[in-house]
């Protein structure tokens, strides 16, 4: 590793940016080591859930038969701060971990050299530009209060009671819970969750620019994927977020299904729809590179095939014809020529995407996990394990 030169990084972040980050920095709650991340958890689950708990139980909301979704029943209310948001909090050491790994392994590899150090800066200072940018935090926040309007107009309270609303007035009255809820708690974990769509968004950005960059890749790598198979390494950069977005989604479909008696297939086609966007925030930032490898396998398949040949040649004059005047290294081995073969088959086979089936395998568990809970509301499943049982018996 020594002599190759790597850019500094240490500011090098998609999560230590924006408003939200600016504001709990001022509160000394933006440290990055594992007590200040749990104590800002904490913090924001004092903000955001327990209020609720507390104003609710002063109307009586909490529990009881008042409503017949008390806030203590709200499963969804519960997991969306208790455990959705620390999962997102918790995952911005990762994506950064992982964000700054990537990127020397390019530098130590050989991919990108000194001679590319400028062109890496700009694109580091337009992901440092995008992470600071007003107008994407301007744009989420009119988003939450667009959301916010919709959500009011579309809530069910002729259907089901809910804690949101005092009883006996569904639509008119909200109760001390559910104002706070619309106004502070609601907006804070949606800024959140959006907050992490546009850092999705920005790490595709840096992938679809370092793309564009002169890659210096090599055919024969056994990763099969040019050199740089290691991008689409599992796990996943945003694996934990994809687990955390799941979990939400899986308990919204449940708490449907659970107090206003939906039926869980007419939910399949959203479940599957999930499952695929998913799938496809950890692999489609890294079809950007197709075109790379597209161009780098196409040209190595010729110029190794012409290699090969010559040594074949040069095989064939030494040992078959006559010998050769001038030989390439090798070509008294007969080994050689296997050798020579398997690069041209690891060539030839070269895969035009930096991934393989174990990172479409952690994704698609990640992405399923918490929905097979739902299977409980239309299946017996312990009829299903023992059916299993039985069959493995």
């Amino acid at each position: 590793m020594n002599g190759k030169i790597v850019p500094v990084l240490d500011d090098f972040s998609l999560t230590k940016r924006g408003i939200l980050y600016k504001l709990l920095y001022r509160l000394k709650l933006g440290g990055a080591s594992t007590k200040e991340i749990i104590t800002r958890i904490l913090v924001i689950i004092a903000i955001t859930w327990l209020p609720l708990l507390v104003l609710t139980t002063l109307q009586g909301l909490s529990f009881g038969d008042k409503v017949d979704i008390p806030f203590g029943k709200d499963f969804t209310c519960h997991t969306k701060f208790l455990l959705i948001i620390p999962l997102l909090i918790f995952a911005e050491i990762s994506v950064d971990l992982i964000l700054r790994e990537l990127t020397t392994q390019l530098f130590k590899s050989r991919i990108l050299d000194d001679k590319d150090l400028n062109s890496f800066d700009a694109i580091k200072r337009k992901v440092i530009g995008l992470t600071h940018s007003y107008w994407a935090d301007i744009i989420i926040l009119l988003i939450i209060v667009i959301n916010l309007i919709l959500r009011l107009q579309s809530v069910q309270a002729d259907k089901i009671s809910i804690w949101l609303f005092m009883p006996g007035d569904h639509g008119s009255a909200i109760s001390w819970g559910g104002m706070y809820y619309g106004l502070i708690s609601m907006p804070f974990s949606q800024f959140i969750i959006f907050r992490w769509l546009w850092r999705w968004i920005i790490w595709f950005i840096y992938f679809l620019k370092l793309s564009k960059l002169p890659l210096k890749l090599n055919s024969a790598h056994p990763d099969m994927a040019g050199g740089i198979g290691f991008l689409g390494f599992p796990p996943g950069p945003f694996i934990q977020v994809i687990f955390a977005f799941t979990i939400l989604f899986s308990t919204t479909v449940a708490e449907k299904v659970f107090f206003l008696h939906e039926k869980l297939p007419v939910y399949y086609p959203l479940l599957i729809g999930f499952a695929v966007l998913s799938i496809l925030m950890n692999v489609l930032p890294l079809l950007v590179f197709v075109k790379p490898l597209l161009i780098q396998h196409r040209k190595s398949f010729f110029e190794y095939s012409a290699l090969i040949q010559e040594h074949h040649r040069q095989f064939d004059e030494k040992w078959l014809r006559k010998p050769c005047e001038e030989d390439l290294p090798g070509t008294g081995d007969a080994s050689s020529m296997t050798d020579f073969n398997s690069s041209f088959d690891v060539v030839k086979n070269m895969k035009l995407f930096p991934f393989d089936v174990k990172i479409m395998v952690s994704s698609i568990v990640i992405a399923i996990l918490p929905m097979l809970p739902l299977l409980a509301f239309e299946y017996n499943v312990g009829d299903i394990l023992l059916q299993v049982l039985k069959m493995l018996a």
